[in-house]
């Protein structure tokens, strides 16, 4: 059960969402580790990339070089995008290794963030057709050129801005310009406005599927092998980016995967948080602190005991 984007060969269609003050480089080992076929970093605003942000280049932290990660980058337009992308070559040139391990670049138009929409990118763009197939085109271009190693590149989206955007399907005359430029689309079956606990709109991925001509990745309510398998029935997507589930317990992937339980045990447990520790000094504290949380959230729930802080529903963990 493997999947090609691209140049890139992956051993299972589970991808690692990329997840704010989530997906840092330890916590997508862990996942890897897993079985996860491909992981990103969090989303990086490519306007940081270009005002040489430290904050921001901090965030591209690709040192793990076993780890199949891609990059994802929320622009605004196409000149910005080639700027930081010109920029990230330059640094991975350096001896800096942040950036030598790349081997996908994925765009973010799913941010529902009201700072990603107030300067016009994430979701604001899925209207703007023209701007879109600047953005695909100029990545694709530079993907034939770039010195990084990078094999496939894609995007990902969600069904409108809001309900009425969803209702008018602007999301499938991208799925159109995304054949001819990108390896793969992702499809977050929710629009901006929608609650993460809003039940995903699985029947427009379908819609996609039957005009894709590039693999589809299906986003949303896959927590289980069984959702997986009812995911591909019903829509024919081509793999299940991973998002929620991961952030509950990185297992998720080894029973996608039919290699295990998707519950670990609590020895288990204590062994990831040890390693996520030792790999995570470079990690911001407020990140490790939060991973901490997640890990007790984890023993709790194996335990039965649904007292103390629950996961937090924010907008980047839908």
């Amino acid at each position: 059960m493997s999947l090609r984007l691209g140049a890139l060969e992956l051993a299972n269609p589970f991808l690692l969402a990329p997840m704010e003050s989530v997906t840092d480089v330890a916590y997508r080992r862990l996942c890897w580790e897993q079985g996860a076929a491909l992981t990103f970093t969090e989303m990086i605003r490519a306007r940081g990339i270009v005002r040489n942000n430290k904050s921001t280049l901090d965030l591209i932290d690709t040192t793990d070089p076993e780890v199949p990660t891609g990059l994802q980058l929320m622009v605004a337009n196409e000149r910005e995008l080639i700027e930081a992308l010109g920029k990230l070559e330059k640094l991975a040139a350096s001896s800096h290794p942040h950036f030598q391990n790349l081997i996908a670049v994925d765009l973010n138009f799913g941010c529902p963030s009201p700072e990603v929409i107030k300067i016009g990118a994430g979701p604001a763009l899925l209207k703007r057709k023209t701007r879109l197939g600047l953005i695909f085109e100029a990545l694709a271009q530079w993907k034939k050129t770039t010195t990084l190693p990078v094999k496939a590149v894609g995007a990902k989206i969600r069904l409108g801005l809001n309900r009425p955007e969803q209702d008018a399907k602007v999301y499938l005359p991208i799925v159109e310009l995304a054949n001819a430029s990108l390896d793969w689309l992702t499809i977050h079956a929710r629009h901006a406005r929608a609650q993460s606990g809003d039940p995903a709109t699985w029947s427009a991925i379908a819609e996609a599927t039957q005009r894709a001509t590039i693999p589809i990745i299906g986003n949303g309510d896959v927590f289980t092998r069984d959702d997986f398998e009812r995911l591909t029935k019903t829509t024919r997507a081509s793999g299940a980016l991973i998002a929620r589930a991961a952030i509950r317990s990185p297992w998720v992937f080894r029973g996608l995967t039919g290699k295990g339980s998707h519950t670990p045990t609590l020895e288990e447990i204590d062994a990831a948080e040890r390693h996520y520790l030792a790999r995570s000094t470079d990690t911001r504290p407020k990140f490790r602190q939060w991973h901490a949380e997640g890990f007790e959230r984890m023993r709790r729930r194996l335990k039965g005991d649904d007292s103390g802080p629950q996961m937090p529903a924010t907008e980047h963990m839908s």
